[in-house]
């Protein structure tokens, strides 16, 4: 029996994942692997990541495609990521909250917490969007850790 006949078909997969996670382990591996264009598969909680990845400098360009597979659409992003000599932008990308273990954090703990990271990128799921550390304290929020970005 293949996979088809079985309803997973890799345009619709019908196993439960982790979104953020599916985009940021594509990052990591297009970054150790020296790849500048990568595509995955998109939806709607995975193009807000994107947009605010690259708002922070950590996708140099993206551009989201729909095409029609098996009488349905899929969507999916072309991700260009920056490198300067061969050498990536970023060092890692590291989540940090899973469905199964949720990290939030206060506006009060992450302005403690900004001090330690230092030139590194905290990406925040917050009531006002996905946004990064210090569009949060400048919106006065904290939220879900999604992501360490250094």
């Amino acid at each position: 029996m293949d996979l088809k006949s079985a309803g997973s078909s890799p345009a619709f997969p019908t196993i439960q994942y982790n979104s953020f996670a599916y985009v940021i382990n594509h990052l990591n591996i297009a970054s150790t692997r020296k790849k500048p264009k990568i595509k995955i598969t998109v939806t709607t909680k995975t193009l807000l990541l994107i947009k605010t990845l690259h708002k922070v400098g950590c996708i140099h360009r993206f551009v989201v495609l729909s095409h029609r597979v098996n009488g349905r659409y899929a969507r999916y992003a072309y991700i260009t990521t920056p490198f300067f000599k061969q050498t990536p932008f970023f060092k890692s990308v590291r989540l940090v909250s899973t469905p199964s273990r949720r990290h939030t954090i206060s506006l009060k703990s992450l302005k403690t917490a900004v001090l330690s990271v230092r030139s590194s990128i905290i990406v925040l799921s917050t009531p006002y969007g996905i946004v990064d550390h210090r569009e949060a304290i400048r919106l006065g929020t904290g939220g879900l850790i999604l992501c360490f970005i250094s």
